[in-house]
């Protein structure tokens, strides 16, 4: 694309994302604003602003001293409404945060405990630990017996999975010292597979336009059964799409498993919603899942063999010391109707 029509396009991306942040900057400073100010003059406002200026969530941070712009997963360029830095780059390593510093994140669920580390240089993110976040709320659906998925729900256990991760994340452009409206993500990541000693790899990218952010990516998997002694590779291509604005962050994902060499399909819809006030951070989100196992009924101790399960999420975070610690309550993370702490911390 040549560098007049880049240009022309980021001068609309900045246009919508500066008239969108001025609306909602209306609603918490309008008694300093002039008498009649409607929202139209804001938008005409938004066009009398230098775009390099307005349109920038850098800019409004500065301005309008918004304490949102200093949480870590508000940077990410998608799935900033996804409550753990696991969560997000595991479905797409593009998503990684590339802010400066070192993040040790823990869950502790029922005595046990689950640890994960970020890191990033300004242009470059990473983040490695065990894959612990497949049959989670926001993860991906595990490759498992019926027998085995049956028994391990109605005893309460989460899935434990035997394999680790290591994800890296490239800003390619917008990013930096001198950001910009239109921003470019790349990601690569790759699983050790202990039971059958192989890596498997995967990429995605992540665009975000002004307040609008879209991602795809396409992971290789494998399932190793102990009890036949065969291996089933697997593949999951995720697209997703989000809105970030000041105070909230919405994304909508889709994981699209499919079982090499069978004819089966599993899908996975995600909705999530994540409300930043001051230094609390609330989530809620929706997990609907079309696949072949059953799901536990908690109230009747039963199994209901249905093609279609919903599930609800529920999340509280709180960031003290100046957003170097982030402390977090969530409700069902692991499908079991549970409630999981969670502990970030940034050095």
């Amino acid at each position: 694309m040549a560098p007049s029509k880049i240009c022309k396009l980021e001068e609309i991306v900045q246009i919508v994302h500066s008239t969108l942040c001025m609306i909602i900057s209306f609603q918490k400073y309008k008694y300093l604003l002039p008498q009649g100010l409607n929202y139209f003059g804001i938008f005409l406002l938004s066009l009398a602003i230098p775009p390099s200026a307005s349109a920038n969530l850098e800019f409004l941070c500065e301005k309008l001293k918004l304490d949102v712009c200093n949480k870590r997963s508000y940077s990410r360029r998608s799935n900033a409404s996804l409550p753990t830095e696991q969560s997000s780059y595991r479905l797409n390593p593009s998503s990684l945060s590339t802010n400066k510093g070192i993040g040790i994140e823990t869950l502790v669920n029922d005595g046990d405990y689950q640890f994960g580390i970020v890191t990033g240089n300004g242009r470059v993110g990473a983040g490695i630990g065990p894959t612990t976040t497949e049959d989670t709320f926001f993860g991906n659906m595990p490759l498992e017996a019926v027998s085995d998925y049956m028994t391990r729900v109605a005893a309460g256990r989460k899935y434990k999975s035997n394999k680790y991760t290591l994800a890296t994340a490239l800003n390619l452009y917008g990013g930096g010292k001198s950001p910009r409206p239109i921003k470019l993500n790349i990601g690569l990541i790759g699983r050790y597979v202990k039971d059958t000693s192989r890596i498997k790899t995967g990429g995605g990218v992540s665009l975000e336009l002004g307040p609008i952010n879209m991602g795809i990516s396409k992971l290789k998997d494998e399932f190793y059964d102990k009890f036949s002694f065969n291996t089933y590779p697997y593949e999951s291509q995720i697209f997703s799409v989000g809105l970030k604005l000041p105070y909230i962050a919405i994304d909508y994902s889709t994981v699209d498993n499919t079982l090499q060499d069978f004819e089966i399909e599993n899908t996975i819809t995600l909705l999530s919603v994540t409300a930043f006030w001051r230094n609390f951070m609330f989530t809620w989100a929706s997990r609907k899942e079309s696949s072949y196992r059953p799901r536990y009924n908690f109230d009747t101790s039963t199994f209901d063999f249905e093609r279609e399960k919903r599930w609800i999420f529920n999340g509280v975070q709180i960031s003290l010391f100046k957003n170097k610690a982030v402390i977090g309550l969530f409700y069902n993370y692991y499908l079991l109707q549970d409630y999981t702490v969670g502990l970030t911390m940034f050095f």
